[in-house]
């Protein structure tokens, strides 16, 4: 008899491609904000649409890298080679920016040459952003995809956890103006270990050899699991309203999580009227968020990948609305509705994701995961001004109820969504497993 168990090291490995891409996002959002208007003194309305170019590049082009994957074929497979080439690019963009960002009192000739290293380096960093999510499909089988996403997400959650430890750490300052290199090579040498240790390690095309070979074991070979039809999936009316319905979660999801996440600060300053440095509430929705990703993926397999999903986004509902009746009296309560938000957040976190999949064929991955990142990008580009027209009417508290509709909109959404769960649940995957003979 032979019982198929969950993979934790290849999970793990899979993993260090995100952790290089979060550590790398993490050091751009506080950093480069920082180089445009300190060093090269720009106004906020100039460095923020600098800042927004990210967005508009990944809203475009990764759906385009996930197909480019997916057709790639090589002894790396198909994953790996747009991980090595972006990884590569990306690093010399980070280098050239630095050089760039240390003779920044150059003039402009010099800001034209840090712009095009960023722009450079924005584009590489996204070639693999699909790619490197798509590892959970290719390397697991389908009812062990919630499970891998809750590790890929915990361990992207340790690189922010590092850069806004050590990374801040090793920020200098000189005449109150912040210097980056040491902080810049600390986030190259940290992408450039983690991917290497992938690189050695992982041996993409066995491991898709071996799922397919668990999935012929445990009877889960289909149309959709076969990879030799590389035919582009053809999804029934009923699937195609499911992942419409699941994209449309998504956005709305991410409309709330992004629009409370970039007014926080000044809703802890001007509205609670506490000082910036209150770091315990963020704190504490990292760090339970972190804690909760395993323990959210075996609720899942208890219970399937929809209904923990309703209880993580009902559980934020209520978490932001909360968040709008905290007072200046009794700040601390904000401590309770991030924890609650800290709670519900992995439990629909890890298995968005994986219901996009389930839709697709397995040769697809990379196009799905496209599809689910324009959901979360195109998110992240509304939903930041959009807030602010609230804000501008109602002022900081506002921003809760917004969070709020916005979430609960996603819950509407994902009521009527009829696919992608599991289609044999995580426990039920090991009991058949344990009686095929060898």
């Amino acid at each position: 008899m032979k019982t198929v168990k969950m993979n934790w090291g290849r999970s793990i490995l899979i993993s260090l491609p995100f952790f290089s891409l979060t550590m790398f996002w993490q050091a751009y959002d506080y950093i480069v904000p920082l180089m445009l208007s300190k060093h090269y003194h720009l106004s906020t309305t100039v460095y923020s649409l600098i800042m927004s170019v990210d967005n508009v590049i990944a809203l475009i082009f990764l759906p385009l890298f996930g197909i480019f994957s997916d057709r790639i074929t090589g002894r790396l497979g198909r994953r790996t080679p747009l991980i090595l080439i972006g990884t590569i690019g990306g690093l010399e963009g980070l280098f050239f920016m630095n050089l760039a960002d240390t003779n920044a009192v150059l003039g402009a000739e010099n800001f034209r040459f840090f712009l095009l290293w960023l722009l450079l380096t924005i584009f590489f960093m996204s070639l693999h952003r699909s790619p490197s999510a798509a590892l959970v499909a290719d390397c697991f089988i389908r009812p062990q995809r919630t499970m891998a996403n809750a590790v890929l997400n915990l361990v992207g959650g340790l690189a922010g956890v590092l850069f806004g430890v050590v990374g801040h750490m090793l920020i200098t300052q000189q005449d109150n103006v912040p210097k980056f290199t040491v902080c810049m090579f600390f986030v190259m040498v940290s992408i450039l270990v983690s991917v290497a240790i992938y690189l050695f390690f992982t041996r993409e095309n066995r491991f898709v050899k071996e799922v397919q070979e668990e999935n012929l074991k445990l009877g889960l070979i289909d149309e959709k699991t076969d990879n030799s039809n590389r035919e582009i999936t053809k999804l029934t009316s009923s699937e195609m309203r499911s992942l419409l319905l699941i994209l449309c979660s998504v956005f709305f999801v991410y409309m709330g999580y992004n629009g409370f996440q970039t007014h926080y600060t000044n809703y802890l300053v001007t509205y609670l009227q506490q000082p910036a440095s209150w770091t315990g509430p963020y704190l504490l929705e990292v760090g339970v968020g972190m804690l909760m990703m395993i323990p959210a993926a075996f609720i899942t397999a208890k219970i399937g990948r929809k209904k923990s999903t309703l209880i993580g986004i009902g559980a934020c509902v209520v978490a932001y609305f909360g968040l709008s009746s905290v007072t200046v009296e009794f700040p601390e309560m904000i401590y309770l509705w991030f924890l609650i938000a800290a709670i519900g957040f992995p439990l629909f976190g890890i298995n968005l994701g994986p219901m996009v999949l389930e839709l697709g064929k397995d040769s697809d991955s990379g196009r799905y995961m496209g599809y689910y990142y324009m959901a979360v990008t195109g998110a992240q580009i509304i939903t930041p001004t959009l807030a602010s027209l609230f804000i501008n009417n109602k002022g900081y508290r506002i921003i809760g109820v917004y969070s709020a509709v916005c979430t609960l909109l996603a819950f509407c959404a994902f009521l009527t969504v009829r696919h992608g769960d599991v289609r044999v649940s995580f426990q039920q995957a090991f009991d058949d497993a344990a009686t095929v003979e060898d």
